[in-house]
């Protein structure tokens, strides 16, 4: 999956544009990716920093705004906290399997990216910029 990010996908935040700039790349860079033992920990761990960063930022920036959705919102972002949880306690316990783990987290990460940023995360930017005007 070759997707760029685009400047029609802004949320209207530096920040979280960065952070989806980021995801995008690591989608892009693991489709081509030898799924070695340290490659596959180097990604969990870069995940798992994704995550801590990006969903506060973006937890705050939609409080700020009073975004309706925004509980809704939280629980996407626990869900993708507990899958990486999942994956990350699997590949410890099962080391030898660096390329299946490698295809669970490329084909999840593909079907976040389009359901939740290109889905969800507009949402709140639709609906940010609907109380701008």
């Amino acid at each position: 999956m070759n997707v760029n990010w685009t400047s029609d996908l802004s949320v209207g935040d530096h920040n979280i544009d960065d952070d989806h700039k980021g995801l995008f790349a690591l989608i892009d860079e693991l489709d081509s990716a030898d799924m070695s033992h340290d490659y596959i920990n180097s990604i969990l761990d870069r995940l798992k920093a994704y995550t801590r960063g990006h969903f506060s930022r973006e937890e705050v920036y939609m409080k700020n705004a009073d975004f309706p959705g925004l509980e809704e919102h939280l629980k996407q972002h626990e869900s993708f906290v507990e899958w990486l949880e999942t994956i990350r306690s699997t590949y410890a316990r099962f080391p030898q399997s660096p390329f299946i783990i490698g295809d669970s987290v490329n084909g999840y990460l593909q079907r976040w990216l389009r359901q939740h940023i290109l889905e969800e995360d507009m949402k709140y930017r639709d609906y940010i910029l609907g109380q701008q005007k």
